[in-house]
């Protein structure tokens, strides 16, 4: 512990960000910690999938919660890099989207409480309005976020604390999801549904508070006199630089292939006829696969790179898949999910990390956001497109096409994207 904070003479750090190291680093931490929390009341793959199931058996219309949840993530992020490239702080504008991050949590409470006087089409409609602002604000938050990150954390440290917070993040998650068993099996619905959405909006704004004591440098960056406009910019990018355009294909394809990751609750509890308080379970299993992921993918990023955890964790999930094809009980099923959610966790903290390693710090924030942006359409199709699968041929099928397509992104990873860390 003595040298954990000891930042090697190799890296080139801002002398005010060594200073602050310890402080931003802890902070964030418990930002993160409280954020999770906040956010396994509102689980996207788990809980709100659930959640909808209750108003609609449409595989289309509980696909389209994990779609938004993805697509609000990555689709705006481009948008801003222009703004962001320039700029000396970036925590001014983090602060300013964060709440508007947070806010929809309320909405959702409130909103739980009108459900019983609404028809089912009203409900539907009054859900994914303030979903959409949800997702979508996470979005518009994203990349300032991640380069607020990238700005207080040195590089030499982002493995360890992504790994650090995640896991932290990860074990109140499952102490969120432990409350969420308790209340949705105890108080009658839909007001178990308004009780959570509320602890998760309180949660998030406590770790709103922990956010803004981030102390970031000001850090002169220059303008981009480039008079190419942003989307010449990219065009050059994708031109100029393979590697990472192969990349941004592979991710396409690990994309389409985590389709499943958003059925397999609702499938566990239609195929075994569970109530949907067992939807919390899903989620302590999820997230204890994440914990154990986050605890080791950071390591494995910062000592050997974050291709390699991709690596490993596209054939996790292609172990995962085949294993969903032939279980046969709910202890199976939990066990291939848990699979599943370990492999996401990699994908997961590899893709906050290797687009900050493809890009000098001045083209930073387009990558950053190429990373997300460019693959933003695939991520709402993918579980749009296992719906429609759902729907015509079951979940077996699904499930087999999302295998495919976890092949042909293994390989591509593999054996075509070279590691950004060594050019």
């Amino acid at each position: 512990m003595k040298n954990f904070f000891k930042i090697p003479n190799s890296t080139n750090v801002h002398p005010d960000v060594a200073k602050n190291l310890k402080h931003n680093f802890f902070t964030n931490i418990l930002d993160a910690g409280f954020w999770f929390f906040g956010d396994s009341f509102v689980a996207a793959y788990t809980i709100l999938p659930v959640y909808m199931s209750t108003f609609t058996d449409s595989p289309l219309l509980i696909g389209l919660i994990p779609a938004l949840e993805g697509a609000g993530w990555f689709l705006p992020q481009l948008f801003l890099a222009k703004y962001l490239e320039g700029k000396n702080r970036r925590k001014p504008i983090v602060m300013k989207l964060g709440f508007l991050d947070r806010f929809p949590l309320l909405l959702l409470a409130i909103g739980a409480f009108f459900i019983p006087n609404l028809n089912t089409n009203t409900a539907i409609i009054l859900f994914f309005v303030i979903y959409i602002i949800k997702a979508f604000s996470a979005g518009l938050v994203a990349l300032p976020w991640q380069e607020l990150m990238a700005t207080v954390i040195p590089v030499s440290h982002r493995g360890r604390y992504w790994g650090l917070s995640l896991v932290l993040g990860k074990l109140t998650g499952l102490i969120g999801a432990t409350i969420t068993a308790f209340v949705l099996t105890n108080y009658e619905y839909p007001q178990n549904y308004s009780f959570i959405f509320f602890i998760g909006f309180i949660a998030a704004s406590i770790s709103f508070i922990f956010l803004g004591r981030n102390i970031e440098p000001e850090i002169e960056r220059p303008e981009n006199l480039d008079n190419i406009k942003m989307w010449g910019k990219v065009k050059k990018i994708l031109k100029v630089d393979t590697n990472f355009r192969i990349f941004l294909i592979n991710r396409g394809f690990l994309f389409l292939a985590m389709m499943s990751l958003g059925f397999i609750a609702v499938y566990g509890i239609q195929q075994f006829d569970l109530p949907v308080s067992y939807s919390a379970i899903f989620t302590i299993v999820m997230f204890g696969s994440e914990i154990i992921g986050f605890g080791i993918w950071g390591t494995i990023g910062d000592k050997i790179g974050y291709k390699r955890v991709l690596e490993i964790g596209n054939f996790i999930l292609i172990i995962s898949l085949i294993s969903l094809l032939f279980v046969d009980t709910i202890t199976g099923l939990l066990i291939s999910f848990g699979l599943t959610s370990l492999a996401h966790s990699g994908e997961y903290l590899a893709d906050q990390n290797i687009a900050m390693e493809f890009g000098d710090e001045e083209n930073r924030p387009t990558y950053i956001g190429m990373s997300k942006t460019l693959t933003g359409p695939v991520i709402l199709a993918a579980p749009l497109i296992g719906g429609l699968i759902i729907n015509s041929f079951g979940y077996k099928s699904m499930f087999i096409t999302s295998l495919v397509i976890s092949v042909i992104s293994f390989v591509l990873i593999k054996f075509f994207v070279k590691e950004p860390r060594n050019n």
